[in-house]
């Protein structure tokens, strides 16, 4: 076995499902098979693995059991879980995901796919490794000495810095002393504030001065710093005299964190929300539904003749579409509003801050959706290598309400309902889902 591949374990009681797998992606990962949950805890703790795909129906031991002990073992609750499973119920894939899993692949297997999305996973665990030994190295030099230097002068308010806080900032050595104010003008302006706060808890004896910021460069650009520092002198009162601290770049950091982000929860091709991110935002927007007592509004959109476009045309223009979908619904949205590429041509979008009356909620989430229709209405222009393709292809939309009294899983369960039923109606059109009929045209 090459070890410089990552090693993927696979649990799986069809051992044909992951042969098929591993013999198509043996050029990049080396696979382990597991026939049960506990056959892959036990191989798991001999090896950690770099990656798990897991079927969900297991015998004796199902996939979410499995899912649990893998997470509640120390040792082993850090590796990325992927589940595989012909089930494509919402409720199953909420399950997975509250239990830890990194991601859902249905079954019948896409090889290219999953190719995907274990290359993103191993990218974004790698990333976090390298955070963690980022942060460590920093802890061991800041403990030492430090990389810049400072020492505030309190009452006359003046600083003086050391070489290496000049270099962070690709300033020259005229800058090693200086007044108070000419520090604060280099401070970004939406991070002065907190700056501030944590000075002043550090000045009255509160806590430690530690804050993350970013400051002015000679350049006029913005570094990310660390910046740590505590009172060293007070007065006979117990008024600050002198605070000496530490800078530390962490820009590297900060763009590393900024990307682990991006990986976990946005969509790499249209840059929206992912499943993931919108089902914390609608978490959200449903406590917050719950103080306010206001309705919000979910819109399944899936989009028509997509499949064909990619079978006569090519991938390639399947992601031009797609890219130019989510741009036009972004457009009619207004500032609260979220919308989300859940896979494939499926986005979903979220109506913030609706009425607290459901008549004027259900005008308001209607006049959106219908905004939205009509924009995707309109012809695509598709480019894609040496020539221009105009396309049409009108978006199946499902609406429903929901409130505070509402859970995630339902208001997801009813506008994905409402979604084929305007597909089952003869598509570009808009359904809600009514509580006694669960279909209908949308009525006021």
């Amino acid at each position: 076995m090459n070890s410089q591949r990552p090693r993927i374990l696979a649990i799986d009681d069809n051992p044909q499902n992951i042969i098929t797998v591993a013999t198509a992606l043996e050029a990049d990962f080396d696979f382990q098979l597991a026939g049960s949950g506990p056959e892959g805890l036990a191989l798991a703790a001999l090896a950690p693995p770099d990656l798990i795909l897991l079927d969900v129906m297991l015998p004796d031991v199902d996939g979410f059991e499995t899912c649990r002990r893998f997470k509640a073992d120390p040792a082993l609750s850090a590796i990325p879980i992927i589940f595989l499973t012909a089930l494509s119920d919402l409720e199953t894939e909420v399950l997975g995901l509250s239990l830890g899993a990194a991601d859902y692949i249905t079954k019948p297997i896409n090889i290219e796919l999953v190719r995907q999305r274990i290359g993103n996973l191993l990218r974004l665990t790698q990333l976090t490794v390298e955070l963690r030994a980022s942060e460590e190295r920093l802890r061991l030099v800041m403990e030492a000495i430090g990389e810049g230097v400072w020492d505030w002068n309190i009452a006359a308010g003046t600083m003086v810095h050391n070489a290496s806080w000049c270099r962070i900032l690709g300033l020259d050595q005229s800058f090693l002393a200086h007044s108070l104010q000419s520090f604060v003008e280099r401070i970004h302006p939406d991070d002065l504030s907190q700056v501030q706060l944590a000075l002043d808890a550090c000045l009255s004896g509160a806590a430690a001065y530690v804050s993350e910021h970013r400051l002015r460069a000679a350049d006029g650009s913005f570094v990310w710093v660390l910046d740590r520092g505590n009172v060293v002198e007070r007065g006979a009162n117990g008024q600050p005299l002198r605070m000496v601290g530490s800078v530390q770049n962490i820009d590297q950091r900060k763009w590393q964190e900024a990307e682990i982000h991006r990986l976990a929860f946005f969509d790499p091709l249209t840059k929206l929300p992912n499943r993931r991110l919108l089902l914390d935002r609608l978490q959200g927007a449903l406590q917050k539904n719950r103080r306010s007592q206001q309705f919000g509004a979910l819109m399944f959109l899936d989009m028509d003749r997509f499949k064909q476009l990619n079978d006569t045309h090519g991938h390639a223009m399947g992601d031009a579409l797609l890219a130019q979908v989510a741009i036009r619904i972004q457009a009619c949205l207004r500032e609260q509003d979220t919308v989300a590429r859940l896979g494939g041509d499926e986005f979903v979008s979220m109506f913030e801050n609706l009425s607290e009356s459901p008549r004027e909620a259900r005008q308001d989430a209607f006049a959106l959706a219908s905004k939205i229709l009509g924009a995707l209405n309109q012809p695509f222009i598709l480019e894609g290598g040496d020539h221009a393709l105009s396309y049409a292809s009108t978006p199946s939309i499902g609406l429903t309400l929901f409130d505070g009294e509402d859970d995630v899983e339902d208001v997801l369960k009813r506008a994905d309902l409402a979604m084929y039923e305007a597909k089952n109606g003869g598509r570009n059109t808009i359904r809600v889902f009514d509580q006694s009929a669960c279909s209908g045209d949308w009525t006021l």
